[in-house]
């Protein structure tokens, strides 16, 4: 039985969270539906960044992605470049979509790139996506990935990122919709003085499935990483996070920091949380933190007692802590529309 976002090192196995076995969330088969893709794996300096790494939600998936791909995107950036905004959007005639994006970001170049993914609420919708990013020495990207989908969808996400000296990334993942839902994100620090700032934002609601692993190894000296994810979840959706900090052999002097922060809006909810640092060098530093449930008791009693219930202030400061992610999406219509999403899921309940 195929494993699916298999953590390095096994470390809690007593909830369940060093693998997800296939058989939990049954992903349904492609081949039936999509003739084999005869298109090149994307941009061969991106391709060979990546070997000897493993990435990518499961092997089987991945493969999936490689065989049966019909939609393909590469970029190789000099200079500096505006935003690229791509949308990935299924349908009920194009209910399937197998992507790549490949980035090649050049040295010292400088660009940003929204991802946007939706579709229109028809059934059977099966999304198998895989960005990677190459950034050369000193070079800064800006990923923001958006998925928006219904219930009804299966999404697998898969974001891999490798980095060169003195490289900056700052990604952000926001996930308010998907009833199934794999999401891999692996960002790879090999250059000295690299860096990453990394920003989440997760709501689940009805039978909603979750589980996301993202990881930052570090390989090169002052590497620097910090991960903060932000989630909600509600009625008898289900999620699993593993946040891994990944200290290296040789990586002296790095710092890295990840947390996840998840609010619990029903007593049937199902949440597994599990931040971990492993190390092998001695000179670094490290913090991993989780809380469920959990708001700032001063700020709750100040917005009480300006006449709001504690559940309307709870919403309040629910969206107040999704806001640093969402203000990352530089499209207002589309940031518009996911603030007014996560409004109506947060709200929808008795106040």
């Amino acid at each position: 039985m195929a494993r699916i976002n298999e953590m390095r090192m096994p470390t809690w196995a007593s909830l369940g969270l060093n693998y997800l076995r296939e058989s939990k969330v049954k992903i349904e088969k492609i081949e039936d539906e999509l003739n084999p893709s005869e298109k090149e794996a994307g941009l061969c300096e991106v391709e060979k960044a990546f070997e000897g790494h493993k990435l990518g939600i499961s092997e089987k998936i991945e493969k999936e992605n490689k065989d049966f791909r019909n939609s393909s995107l590469d970029f190789d950036v000099i200079g500096k470049r505006e935003t690229e905004f791509i949308n990935l959007e299924l349908n009920k005639d194009k209910n399937i979509l197998v992507s790549n994006i490949d980035i090649n970001a050049q040295e010292e170049s400088q660009s940003s790139f929204l991802v946007s993914i939706f579709d229109d609420r028809s059934d059977h919708i099966f999304l198998n996506s895989r960005i990677r990013a190459k950034l050369h020495a000193n070079s800064y990207v800006k990923l923001v990935v958006v998925t928006n989908m219904s219930e009804k969808a299966t999404n697998l996400n898969s974001i891999g990122t490798y980095l060169e000296e003195g490289a900056v990334l700052d990604i952000t993942y926001i996930e308010v919709g998907a009833g199934k839902s794999l999401v891999n994100i692996d960002n790879i620090l090999k250059g000295a003085k690299s860096k990453v700032i990394q920003k989440g934002v997760y709501f689940k609601q009805g039978k909603d499935f979750l589980d996301l692993l993202a990881t930052n190894e570090h390989f090169g000296n002052e590497t620097d990483s910090e991960c903060m994810f932000n989630g909600a979840l509600k009625d008898k959706a289900e999620k699993n996070f593993k946040g891994i900090v990944d200290l290296r052999r040789g990586c002296t002097k790095a710092d890295g920091k990840i947390g996840d922060y998840s609010m619990m809006l029903s007593d049937e909810v199902i949440n597994k949380s599990a931040p971990i640092l492993l190390n092998e060098e001695r000179e670094v530093a490290g913090k991993h933190a989780a809380s469920v449930g959990r708001l700032n008791k001063g700020m709750l009693f100040y917005i009480m007692s300006r006449g709001f219930s504690k559940k309307q202030a709870e919403a309040m400061m629910l969206e107040a802590n999704f806001a640093p992610a969402i203000d990352e999406i530089e499209d207002g219509t589309l940031r518009n529309r996911i603030r007014e999403k996560v409004h109506q899921m947060n709200t929808r309940r008795k106040l």
